[in-house]
């Protein structure tokens, strides 16, 4: 499979994760001393992400210590502002969502793990064959979301999830 077929492969999981629609999903509770899906936001929360660009989220020695090979690449789809690391080997599509929480983001009644990244939680949704989400809550109103797939020459699902997980936290460190 080469580039335009692994970016393509990206774009559909993120158009699939950015559907409307409500989720069926069940996430593991996570122990928290802040929640910020129920706490009180500000306009400042509201426009936390405002600023932030995808590509500078992780840097090329960060994306070279996890196994992204390629360099990044931004582009803005649908109005959400992306940065994608992809080639045959797998890669990441991050997406900055400043005005779309994680829950708002449809995963079809894929099952959700709770995890926390940084200061920051989060959930994991692993996808089909080759690919995993990791969506970090910044406020209940703005998100990021990391694509990561294994690739088409190593399809592995518990590899994708290992990649979205490391770079959630790598970009959860850089956030405001």
């Amino acid at each position: 499979m080469n580039r335009t077929h692994l970016a393509i492969a990206g774009l559909v999981l993120f158009a699939a994760a950015c559907g409307g629609g409500t989720t069926n999903s069940v996430a593991t509770p996570v122990t928290t001393s802040k929640d910020p899906t129920n706490s009180t936001t500000s306009s400042a929360d509201d426009q936390k992400l405002a600023g932030v660009e995808p590509c500078q989220l992780i840097s090329g020695g960060e994306a070279s210590a996890i196994g992204l090979i390629a360099p990044p690449e931004g582009r803005e789809l649908a109005g959400t502002k992306t940065c994608e690391w992809i080639d045959k080997h797998g890669g990441i599509l991050v997406n900055v969502e400043p005005q779309r929480g994680a829950e708002d983001l449809d995963f079809q009644r894929k099952t959700k793990t709770a995890v926390r990244f940084g200061r920051f939680d989060g959930f994991i949704v692993p996808g089909e064959k080759d690919s995993c989400d990791a969506l970090i809550v910044v406020t209940a109103k703005s998100s990021i979301q990391i694509s990561a797939s294994s690739g088409s020459l190593d399809p592995n699902i518990s590899k994708a999830c290992e990649l979205a997980t490391k770079s959630a936290e790598l970009v959860a460190a850089k956030l405001p």
